[in-house]
């Protein structure tokens, strides 16, 4: 592989699983990191051992690291659930693909009932990671939950319950791994302040992108009216959000393009109003993103490794559309040509901040 793909089985280093045809990783907002590994599949001794090898079969953990000009990063670490294979007569041309997750597919296999009684939500979070092994960086929540009013129950796989929970309080939840094989659990907002990792440039002398498609659509809200009733006290509980609470990636926000007001009401059963207002938080979180562009570049054409949940900066794609841009979801092509990624990106504003025509 050009840019020094390492394939690990079980912790260890395998040599010869490192020389895939292909190793295909995609990386998102609300999904488990899938990957796929791409290997010929040759006749040998009346069979095709790759069809067989223990390396590639179910429940085998795959590491996989990317020796990129940063240092190495680990792409993706999980265990193998699946195969797509082609056979040709002859064998020549066969081949196999191996599929695989992250490790939070194990948070999906069993469906669980629980009450989580006087707990907030990332508490309650904080407790089911906990059982993984994860190490933990979780954002915490404000509102708590008693069982005197409304509990917070759980009837759903502990994957689903959880993205459940980072959804309505505007979070993402996503598992990352350094080259050692430690897995972080991220329940947290999207950071739009954090500084950009790369810069991708376009209309330059040397262009880190040759194509950039981007859309837009102002008609999503961009207020959000939350309104509830305490259920002791039979009082009404109010939680409006007036704007997103995320910092803007650009110096024109959606409530200053559109001609009028657009809003949403959020009715949720909420025992304070705290709860009410993450809630209208999180639904303008959501909504906010309304700029949206995708671009392909490669390692070596953008410097680096662009990675999920990070911010990047666009040049050259004109003082709107130029600017900070948050990562939604990074496709990563290896092969024996280059590293190439297919981005997603997304953008709760517009205009350059001056970083570029």
């Amino acid at each position: 592989m050009p840019l020094g793909i390492v394939i690990a089985v079980g912790g260890v280093s395998d040599a010869e699983l490192s020389e895939a045809a292909q190793v295909v990783v995609e990386e998102g907002m609300m999904a488990p990191t899938r990957f796929a590994l791409v290997y010929p599949a040759d006749i040998s001794g009346g069979d095709l051992p790759r069809l067989v090898d223990a390396r590639l079969g179910p429940g085998s953990e795959i590491l996989v690291t990317a020796d990129t000009p940063g240092g190495p990063a680990c792409l993706v670490k999980g265990p193998v659930h699946g195969q797509r294979i082609v056979l040709a007569h002859g064998g020549e041309g066969s081949s196999v693909e191996v599929r695989g997750s992250d490790t939070s597919i194990a948070m999906d296999r069993e469906t669980k009932t629980a009450v989580w009684s006087d707990a907030t939500d990332s508490e309650a979070v904080a407790a089911i990671l906990g059982a993984y092994g994860y190490v933990p960086d979780i954002e915490a929540t404000a509102a708590r939950h008693v069982a005197t009013k409304h509990p917070l129950v759980q009837r759903a796989s502990d994957l689903q319950f959880v993205r459940m929970l980072a959804r309505r309080n505007g979070a993402g939840f996503w598992i990352t791994c350094d080259p050692l094989g430690v897995e972080t659990a991220h329940f947290r907002r999207p950071v739009t302040t954090a500084p950009a990792s790369l810069m991708l440039g376009i209309n330059q002398e040397k262009p880190s992108v040759t194509e950039v498609e981007i859309e837009w659509d102002v008609e999503t809200p961009s207020t959000a009216i939350a309104r509830g009733i305490e259920p002791a006290a039979r009082s009404v509980l109010t939680g409006d959000a007036m704007q997103s609470p995320l910092s803007p990636l650009g110096p024109e926000t959606l409530d200053q393009l559109r001609p009028g007001p657009h809003s949403v009401h959020i009715a949720p059963p909420a025992d304070d109003a705290g709860d009410l207002a993450a809630r209208a938080e999180g639904a303008l979180i959501e909504a906010g993103w309304f700029v949206r562009a995708r671009c392909r570049t490669s390692v070596e054409a953008a410097g680096g490794v662009v990675r999920a949940h990070s911010v990047v900066a666009l040049s050259g794609a004109g003082s709107r559309h130029s600017g900070g841009y948050y990562v939604a979801g990074v496709r990563h092509v290896i092969d024996a040509e280059a590293h190439r990624m297919e981005l997603t990106l997304v953008r709760n504003a517009w205009g350059s901040n001056g970083t570029g025509p």
